[in-house]
């Protein structure tokens, strides 16, 4: 989606009462997971596709030009003669939050038959990105897509987004076909309320995820990967906008485990990832090289 950014916002409009608010600066920039976290993974030197749906409209045209300047192969994005390009205003706040008006658009009609299998499926990690977002494919047709990924020997990865509102049942026919599972505490909480973070994790391993990391904003992730249960700390950031906090982690997480990194150490370079992220306004552009991220995490 497209998002535009625009801050620091202290107040929303009230008709008839405050019908008007300023504010002092507004970007342009791809926005979603669907562009985040690819961004990030560009400008951190790897090889990644993105498979999403955009309208043919000028918002359209300039995602791809953005993505395809940071390195992104978009050859898996879907163009729409029918629907708009997904749009976000995103409200940043004075201490970084960010609240969004958003209008969904293709991610409404967003399904199996707009994605090339034999591309989708040409990779060595696949990341199923913002569940609750795409209505069209969470759920069943998503399982069967990471299902056949699993077959093919590709790792799989699960995250989401609050979307149009945390839905269990979706969640958990995907899990049985996700090697990774890495969501937000906060999102699994509307799911799974008064849960404990192992309690939550203890619910993603029975319905058969591999492995889970579990994003807790500035508490940093709690990983459970095998024997193995771990809370790893947050970085210390300037920050200015947490746009895109979790996708650059995502990122992170995905380019060091590429590198044959073991799932914490993993989730350390993730959040070394996020940490460069919301040090700058929009989803990834304050991502550096992996190396700088890495010795960031050191």
């Amino acid at each position: 989606m497209v998002d535009l950014l625009s801050g620091p916002i202290k107040q929303y409009p009230v008709p008839k009462v405050q019908s008007q608010i300023t504010t002092e600066w507004i970007r342009m920039a791809p926005g979603g997971g669907a562009a985040n976290t690819p961004s990030a993974l560009a400008r951190m030197g790897l090889e990644v596709t993105a498979f999403s749906k955009v309208g043919d409209d000028p918002n359209g045209r300039f995602i791809l030009h953005e993505l395809e300047q940071v390195g992104v192969n978009t050859a898996g994005v879907c163009i729409s003669k029918k629907d708009s390009t997904p749009f976000t205003f995103v409200g940043i706040h004075s201490d970084g939050d960010r609240t969004f008006i958003h209008t969904p658009g293709s991610n409404v009609t967003f399904n199996l038959a707009d994605i090339e299998m034999d591309k989708a499926l040409n990779c060595d990690f696949l990341l199923y990105q913002d569940l609750w977002v795409l209505p069209g494919l969470d759920g069943k047709s998503a399982a069967s897509l990471l299902e056949e990924a699993r077959r093919r020997k590709i790792v799989t990865f699960l995250d989401e987004a609050f979307g149009y509102g945390p839905k269990r049942e979706s969640l958990e026919a995907m899990l049985p076909h996700c090697d990774y599972v890495i969501p937000s505490f906060d999102d699994l909480q509307a799911v799974y309320p008064n849960s404990s973070v192992n309690d939550l994790v203890d619910r993603i391993l029975a319905h058969g995820a591999g492995a889970v990391v579990i994003k807790m904003g500035p508490k940093g992730c709690f990983v459970a990967h095998g024997d193995v249960r771990k809370q790893v700390e947050a970085y210390p950031a300037n920050v200015l906008d947490t746009t895109g906090a979790g996708d650059c982690w995502d990122a992170g997480f995905i380019a060091a485990l590429s590198c044959g990194k073991d799932p914490v150490a993993a989730a350390q370079i993730g959040c070394a990832c996020a940490a460069f992220g919301i040090e700058a306004v929009g989803g990834s552009t304050g991502v550096p090289c992996f190396e700088s991220v890495r010795q960031r995490a050191l």
